[in-house]
């Protein structure tokens, strides 16, 4: 019995994509606020700037998750990394 893991590979490059894309602009407007919040000395554009930072940092974590996912398996990863 053979699979089929065309359709899943496509989901897959296309959801890593998807988080590349929102890991620039995220970033991208992370970076906005700084620069808007120091030149208007706004501490909530500067507050802002930093949550979008974390949520930047929580975007990266899931585009490794799905790039370990996609590894094949191993010796030592039997069942690969499918689970990260």
């Amino acid at each position: 019995m053979s699979h089929n893991h065309s359709h899943s590979d496509k989901l897959n490059k296309s959801t890593s994509a998807r988080l590349l894309i929102t890991m620039i602009l995220n970033f991208l407007i992370t970076i906005a606020e700084i620069i808007g919040g120091i030149l208007s000395g706004s501490l909530s554009l500067i507050s802002d700037a930093l949550h979008n930072f974390s949520d930047g940092i929580s975007v990266i974590l899931s585009y490794i998750a799905i790039k370990l996912k996609l590894r094949k398996n191993s010796h030592q990863h039997t069942f690969g990394l499918k689970r990260a």
